[in-house]
């Protein structure tokens, strides 16, 4: 595919198919996703792909978590500060990834697309050392950003969602993780569930005006 296809087509999926994607093509996927840079080459990131079994009972796990009024404690939420400058808040109040679903009175759609992992048949969980600086935390945005963007070149269909890792104790026993590692983020990789209401493209929250973003200085 042409980039700019690959990269006007980065949408999120909030609901997959059953199909499964083959294994060679998850491994091809993350080889090709390691010539991302990072800080002095430090390459903090590591991928665990959770598959099958081992994701049908995680995914038990979480919704029972999620149904017992568990408090999601995300590994990041210990080393990031969690509040908000106004003017991101104000993108999240009015454009949100909810928004839209909120506004069309279908917000069951997008809490029960969360509350299922999506119906994700394999989900890479992304780790970075519990000993790391912030640049690591960067690094690994820009790590994620190629497996998703190759996992779109292969036909694939993607979610990266921080309620995956809601759970990090979950994600740790099921995906073998050990505990010197913080559980980063997740990416849901799979083929889209056309028939899904929740994906319908007009649930797609907007971008903000260009000229709030950019500026040129000469």
């Amino acid at each position: 595919m042409k980039f700019k296809d690959v990269y006007s087509g980065e949408r999120v999926t909030r609901k997959f198919s059953n199909r499964k994607v083959s294994e060679k093509v998850l491994a091809r996927i993350i080889k090709q996703a390691q010539q991302s840079p990072s800080l002095l080459n430090s390459q903090p990131w590591r991928v665990y792909i959770v598959t099958g079994d081992a994701l049908s009972n995680l995914r038990k796990d979480f919704e029972q978590s999620v149904k017992d009024g568990i408090k999601p404690h995300e590994d990041f939420a210990t080393i990031l500060s969690l509040n908000w400058d106004a003017y991101p808040s104000q993108s999240l109040a009015t454009m949100g990834a909810s928004q839209p679903y909120f506004f069309n009175n279908k917000m069951e759609l997008f809490t029960n697309a969360n509350n299922t992992m999506f119906n994700a048949q394999d989900i890479a969980f992304l780790t970075i050392p519990k000993a790391s600086p912030a640049w690591s935390v960067f690094d690994l945005g820009i790590f994620a950003q190629s497996i998703m963007l190759l996992a779109l070149d292969e036909g694939l269909s993607i979610i990266p969602a921080h309620s995956m890792v809601s759970y990090p104790e979950l994600v740790r026993k099921y995906a073998q993780i050990p505990a010197d590692e913080l559980v980063g983020m997740a990416i849901g990789i799979g083929y889209k569930d056309n028939s899904a209401e929740v994906n319908d493209p007009k649930y797609y929250p907007p971008r903000l005006p260009f000229e709030k973003i950019y500026k040129l200085v000469k």
